[in-house]
């Protein structure tokens, strides 16, 4: 059985992230003058019948496969950009293109691990084993090795 448009509206309400309450008053305007504990009570209720909670289920696996499918395709881009910068700086040396270059994509790396992150210890490991003599391409090199070796 096909959902109502209201029915429908209220599930994409609460796949957006909206709350029970909200979705519902969204998708049912004519709910706006009722008290919130019966609003509470009819969108709870609504989420436990069969279909809409298959519909609700099927969207958030689909929104799930996508979010994974994005991260991944992301992380991978980003590895073969930093093996890049790194096999060009190896052999044209440091310029500031290939050098942005890598300390970007490990920028990128880092937010995209705030989803998976890194144990703070390791975090910390990190940030220790450089040495605060080093050059900045000693600093670069070290980082990206540790780097590859905590997310691996």
């Amino acid at each position: 059985m096909a959902l109502t448009p209201k029915q429908e509206k209220y599930v994409q309400g609460l796949v957006a992230g909206l709350s029970q309450r909200k979705a519902y008053r969204e998708a049912y305007p004519n709910s706006s003058s009722w008290k919130d504990a019966t609003v509470d009570n009819k969108a709870s209720a609504m989420l436990r019948e069969d279909e809409i909670l298959a519909r609700y289920n099927v969207l958030i696996n689909e929104y799930k496969q996508q979010s994974i499918w994005t991260r991944e395709r992301a992380t991978e881009e980003l590895f073969w950009l930093l093996e890049k910068a790194k096999q060009d700086l190896g052999e044209e040396g440091f310029r500031q293109a290939n050098s942005a270059a890598l300390l970007n994509a490990i920028k990128e790396l880092n937010e995209i691990a705030l989803v998976y992150p890194l144990k703070a210890k390791q975090v910390e490991k990190l940030q220790s084993d450089m040495t605060k003599g080093d050059s900045q391409e000693d600093k670069l090199s070290q980082y990206f090795d540790m780097l590859g070796d905590a997310i691996e």
